[in-house]
């Protein structure tokens, strides 16, 4: 895995995180935010392992 990639996932998650923060409003369905970050969450951790896999097996 090269530096660049950890990072990519950091950064991701930094956003994930901005967007919570920014969407608390009462007007926003809290619900719904929920499984939309949950979700994409899911994926970043989903290419995290991907990108393990790819180093290991690339040894």
């Amino acid at each position: 895995m090269s530096n660049s990639q950890p990072s990519l996932h950091l950064t991701a998650r930094g956003y994930l995180i901005d967007f919570l923060a920014t969407s608390t409003a009462p007007s926003v369905d809290q619900n719904e935010l929920r499984e939309i970050l949950l979700f994409l969450n899911n994926l970043i951790t989903f290419d995290e392992i991907n990108l393990i896999k790819e180093d290991v097996e690339g040894v």
